[in-house]
């Protein structure tokens, strides 16, 4: 199946979308650094695995993608890294997993495209242990790539980027209220605005950083399953 996200790995490899992954990744990590290793966890919407392979420097892996493509190309960027990851071809609204089976589940940049938001997060949730800490990465509404989507739909129907709905700060601690979770940091991230231009897009984000502080493009929050949660 493709998704339309198939060329996110070439992105991902452009210098500026290098910047993007490499700081998602960074804020990852800072969010999971006192988790204990060798745990079970879930890449959920793996796409080519850049995220996958750095989880699975501490933890038993498995990455999950609706997209064939995506995933065979998370299986090649993972031998060549030396790495033995199980990567399976499933939505995340419909994860083929028990429940209750992962200690991490992280899902960035997928709950924003999916049909339907809310079968999405209850199955996140499902397969999450007790006390396990999900992960969620999601574009924010109100910021340059929010507004970029608002413009560009109209013109790029086709898209599934500007067909996604993005979140505020607000819609992540009502979601985590809502699902049960423990809501327990919400971190910000990319100042920068979707353009080629680098030089460009690294001036924007030093002055973004100073006068937009509060309108990060993405949001990375921490939640936890309480216990007795289904």
């Amino acid at each position: 199946m493709l998704t339309g996200f198939e060329a996110i790995d070439e992105w991902y490899q452009t210098p500026l979308g290098n910047v993007y992954l490499l700081r998602v990744r960074d804020k990852l990590n800072e969010l999971i650094k006192n988790m204990e290793t060798g745990m079970l966890a879930l890449d959920a919407g793996c796409g080519a695995g850049h995220y996958t392979l750095n989880l699975a420097k501490r933890f038993e892996t498995i990455g999950v993608d609706k997209s064939e493509l995506l995933i065979s190309k998370a299986i090649s960027r993972t031998q060549n890294n030396g790495k033995n990851i199980n990567f399976v071809v499933a939505d995340i609204s419909s994860l083929p997993f028990p429940s209750n089976c992962f200690h991490l589940v992280t899902c960035l940049n997928v709950l924003e495209f999916v049909p339907s938001q809310e079968q999405a997060i209850k199955e996140l949730k499902r397969v999450l242990a007790p006390n396990g800490i999900l992960i969620l990465g999601v574009c924010n509404k109100n910021s340059i790539w929010g507004l970029q989507k608002l413009v560009g739909k109209r013109f790029r129907e086709n898209d599934p980027f500007f067909n996604g709905t993005f979140f505020t700060k607000c819609d992540i601690i009502d979601l985590a209220e809502q699902e049960g979770f423990k809501l327990e940091q919400i971190v910000e991230e990319i100042y920068f605005p979707p353009i080629k231009n680098t030089i460009l897009a690294t001036l924007f984000e030093a002055i973004g950083k100073r006068l937009f502080k509060s309108f990060p493009g993405i949001f990375i929050a921490s939640m936890k399953k309480k216990c007795g949660s289904i």
